[in-house]
């Protein structure tokens, strides 16, 4: 009944997942490029090959150093033309360190994988000992641990000939990478003198025609670079793999608006 159905949604302690799956929300939560829907695109290259990556980030949970997503990686083998994993990510902060102390890897190879990026020379003076933690705050770049868990879609798979994902990948996310300065510069008009006297008004109905520029005078607006993307750069970690197998991918602008939610 309505009375006994209101009680229910009045009671005080928490809902029953099994019963009522209205009232168990997750949020979604964005930080820059990182939300849930997110997709970026690159290549992975391990020596001389290189392989079509696309990540997709599922979920974002800043308040617990998380995120997850797929990473569908194409052509690494010939039974499997295309491979999708399931991965989840520790966000490097105050809660994770740099250190992994975990799966195979030493604070050496911690320590010749993290200054490879770039942005890790601007934190690196603030890392705490003993597992080189630093505090969470905004620095235009996001740094990450990603373990691969199963396969998508049959988790069940487990060894894989020619693939493998028993190892993890180290990954810098900057949201405002550098660009190149561009080459490009504004045009210049000049006119001559001969063409400004044969385009000049008659005695005492001269006036200035703003289609006509002074010698030597440039335009003042160029041509404009739309910014550049954020980038997702990552490298793959096993002992018994290929060192320094590289991921560098961009992010993929999105055309529409979207929201995801977890029930």
């Amino acid at each position: 009944s309505s009375s006994s159905a209101q009680s229910y949604y009045t009671q005080e302690s928490p809902p029953d997942p099994s019963i009522d799956i209205t009232r168990l929300r997750v949020r979604s939560q964005t930080y820059h490029c990182l939300y849930p829907g997110a997709t970026f695109s690159g290549t992975q290259k391990s020596g001389r090959n290189s392989y079509d990556v696309t990540v997709t980030i599922v979920d974002v949970d800043l308040s617990s150093s998380f995120l997850c997503g797929y990473l569908c990686i194409r052509g690494l083998t010939e039974d499997w033309p295309e491979l999708t994993t399931y991965f989840d990510a520790e966000i490097i902060g105050n809660r994770h360190g740099f250190l992994t102390q975990k799966w195979g890897a030493t604070e050496q190879d911690d320590m010749t994988h993290w200054p490879r990026f770039p942005a890790f020379r601007h934190v690196r003076n603030e890392l705490k000992r003993p597992r080189l933690t630093m505090p969470d705050r905004d620095r235009g770049a996001i740094f990450m641990r990603w373990k691969e868990r199963f396969l998508i879609p049959d988790h069940k798979v487990h060894d894989i000939s020619g693939a493998s994902f028993a190892g993890f990948y180290y990954v810098c996310v900057e949201f405002n990478p550098q660009s190149p300065a561009s080459n490009l510069r504004p045009a210049v008009v000049n006119e001559s003198s001969e063409t400004a006297m044969a385009t000049s008004p008659p005695p005492g109905r001269r006036r200035r025609d703003s289609s006509v520029r002074r010698a030597g005078r440039g335009s003042s607006v160029g041509p404009r670079c739309p910014p550049p993307a954020a980038t997702m750069n990552g490298f793959y970690y096993h002992q018994k793999s290929e060192p320094y197998q590289q991921l560098s991918l961009s992010h993929v602008p999105e055309t529409f608006s979207s929201t995801f939610e977890f029930r």
